[in-house]
């Protein structure tokens, strides 16, 4: 169970209906808890000494060294498949730890950054084409709490993928290939996010996300839809497209829009209606 989430700053206008997202600086604190995979949990694929070593490497105050650190870890993943479970796992945990955002600290940044670009690099694989040899066929992605500044998973494949509770920062989903599972229950987007022509699972979920920036899920596929109960919207007035039957509704001008399924765009369902939807 987790013991903590992102404190967002300044959301106090969530509660009253009226909101800007972002008043002052935002801050994301993340999971209050010790992040790190110990080395006891760590499967086989990396030996104990390996493990521990990155793991120096990784929580070192010099951004080089823990660039470095990244770049071991995905040579480890490269030269072996046997490696590459522990590799993700280890690289998602780092994106897990307490990130402030908007960015103070450029040089941790960078190495966000390259973390990300590991995964996006070895789960992209585009429709159609021969599966690339840099492609990792793996079944779960974590990145619960974690914070994603640009995020680039377009035409990638991801399966059993956990965004929950997480900041995204500019998404890039476009052509997404989500297969099982995809949860982004309570998820933050920031500035424009966008979806176009992803495909979902069966199972997809956004309950209580919040969407800052336009977004769009235009041409987007969804296996059984998608559920985005609570989920609001900061500015219902910007050109969204959102997965039928949801519509941004807001009550004023001022407040910000919840997205609930709408029949038509002329007023939200009575609640006979969503008893019957």
């Amino acid at each position: 169970m987790m013991i903590g989430l992102h404190v967002v700053g300044a959301l106090a206008g969530v509660a009253l209906g009226v909101g800007a997202v972002y008043l002052g600086r935002t801050f994301i604190e993340g999971v209050r808890r010790d992040r790190r995979i110990q080395p006891e949990t760590v499967t086989s694929g990396l030996r104990r000494d390996h493990w521990e070593r990155i793991d120096e490497m990784l929580d070192s105050e010099d951004a080089s060294e823990r660039l470095e650190g990244l770049a071991v870890l995905e040579r480890y993943g490269r030269e072996d498949p046997d490696y590459r479970e522990d590799v993700v796992s280890l690289i998602c945990t780092y994106l897990r730890r307490p990130f402030e955002y908007p960015v103070e600290d450029e040089e941790e940044l960078e190495v966000r950054l390259a973390a990300q670009r590991i995964l996006s690099r070895h789960f992209r694989w585009p429709e159609g084409e021969a599966r690339p040899l840099e492609f990792w066929d793996l079944d779960y992605l974590d990145l619960r709490d974690a914070v994603l500044v640009e995020p680039d998973f377009a035409d990638t494949v991801l399966d059993d993928a956990d965004f929950k509770d997480s900041l995204i920062v500019r998404g890039d989903f476009r052509r997404t290939r989500f297969l099982s599972y995809v949860d982004f229950d309570r998820a933050c987007f920031t500035g424009d996010t966008d979806f176009r022509t992803a495909s979902f699972p069966r199972y997809a979920t956004f309950i209580g996300a919040l969407f800052s920036g336009t977004t769009t899920f235009d041409g987007a596929e969804f296996e059984q839809g998608a559920d985005f109960t609570d989920a609001r919207v900061e500015r219902p007035d910007a050109a969204h497209t959102w997965p039928s039957p949801w519509r941004a509704w807001a009550n004023s001008p001022v407040a910000q829009a919840r997205l609930i399924p709408m029949k038509t765009d002329s007023r939200p369902p009575s609640s006979a209606e969503r008893r019957r939807s």
